[in-house]
């Protein structure tokens, strides 16, 4: 039986009006297998139109083209936020870097000024790699042995090795061998990155890894081939597997994620308390956190994302501002403002958001408020 970690598939397209260029950015990405090119456009309105059909991983973008007339640039970006939940991560490349700051703004995943080399692509892919991956330990479903078991067997075995396939028949005969018992060992290892994973991404981003479906057959499948006997104990793999299955299904524990949010920015991973945050801005695709000292920490991430990952204690109320109302110290409805307290600082409010405004103000004044 033979347990391996699953490849990812990763799909991007190419947004270039240079055709020397995307000849190349193709030559290098062929190295790498895992990585699909599904479409390649050369302006605006054909980059678009790729995007939304294809909804690729990531997408090589030319913000400073050749011609005028292809129109492709950053702005693209933002025309994809309109339209999908998710937009592909953005790698920004130009002849120059005259535009580098300004896609900095933009949360791209990398800018890269021509000519490129292959080693930039492939460092950004490793990085890109490196950031999605999460170790999946699955079943191969030929259950055929793995040439480290049979290099490991050769040393020990009095007779020739020949290659053959696991079954419920021979199985007992295999556990017996010291080459299996190097293969336990390399089970545990993946365990324990997987583990690490997990534990990164609940940390850092703290999505939902469900593993339970493939943790529960692994459990299920290694009790069922497992002989009754056996020269050493199996029982630590089996307990390593429901810890990672109960490791992805726990809340977190109070102490450690507490009321956080992680800013993360090239391998910076800024943490701050919720309850220090006064208010939100949006800068174009990002967003300026400020905290109630005054202090702004600038995140890649659009004002719409916090509006809807934010607890209920925030309320958007302008296109470009959002507000944490226990730090609202004043309504000037004349005006159009927020105080906020402990400052001079004003937040101004639109009518769009009007009914979140008057939401502010009866859970602000509460059954005891008084107007005098």
């Amino acid at each position: 039986m033979v347990w391996f970690c699953s490849v990812m598939m990763y799909t991007y397209l190419i947004l270039d009006d240079d055709s020397k260029s995307v000849l190349k950015i193709q030559s290098i990405m062929a190295e790498f297998s895992n990585f699909q090119l599904l479409a390649t456009a050369s302006s605006y309105e054909e980059g678009l139109n790729a995007v939304l059909t294809h909804q690729p991983d990531f997408v090589f973008l030319e913000i400073n083209p050749l011609s005028t007339s292809s129109q492709l640039s950053l702005s693209l970006i933002n025309e994809l936020h309109r339209y999908l939940k998710k937009v592909p991560q953005i790698i920004a490349i130009s002849h120059d870097s005259s535009k580098a700051i300004q896609a900095v703004k933009y949360d791209v995943l990398d800018f890269l000024v021509k000519p490129f080399t292959a080693n930039d692509i492939r460092k950004l892919l490793f990085r890109f790699q490196k950031n999605h991956e999460v170790p999946v330990i699955r079943l191969n479903p030929e259950l055929r042995k793995v040439a480290m078991v049979q290099e490991a067997e050769a040393k020990t075995a009095q007779t020739p090795v020949v290659d053959e396939i696991v079954t419920p028949q021979n199985v007992q005969s295999t556990f017996n061998h010291e080459g299996f018992k190097e293969l336990i060992e390399l089970l545990k290892m993946e365990l324990s990155s997987l583990k690490e994973a997990i534990l990164e991404r609940q940390i850092v981003e703290m999505p939902t890894i469900d593993t339970t479906e493939i943790t529960n057959q692994l459990i299920s499948v290694i009790s069922e081939k497992l002989p009754q006997t056996t020269t050493f104990s199996v029982e630590p793999i089996m307990e390593e597997l429901k810890k990672v299955n109960n490791l992805s299904q726990s809340e977190p524990k109070e102490g450690v994620h507490r009321n956080l949010i992680c800013i993360k920015s090239y391998g910076d991973y800024r943490f701050l308390e919720l309850d220090e945050i006064a208010y939100l801005k949006a800068d174009n695709n990002s967003t300026d956190i400020t905290l109630f000292n005054g202090e702004s920490v600038p995140a890649f991430k659009t004002l719409k994302y916090f509006e809807e990952n934010l607890p209920n204690n925030f309320f958007r109320i302008h296109n470009s501002y959002m507000v944490n109302k226990n730090f609202v110290a004043r309504v000037h409805t004349g005006n159009a403002v927020f105080y906020i307290k402990n400052s001079k600082t004003q937040v101004p409010f639109s009518k769009s958001y009007k009914e979140n405004v008057e939401l502010i103000l009866s859970q602000l004044a509460g059954i005891d408020f008084k107007e005098i």
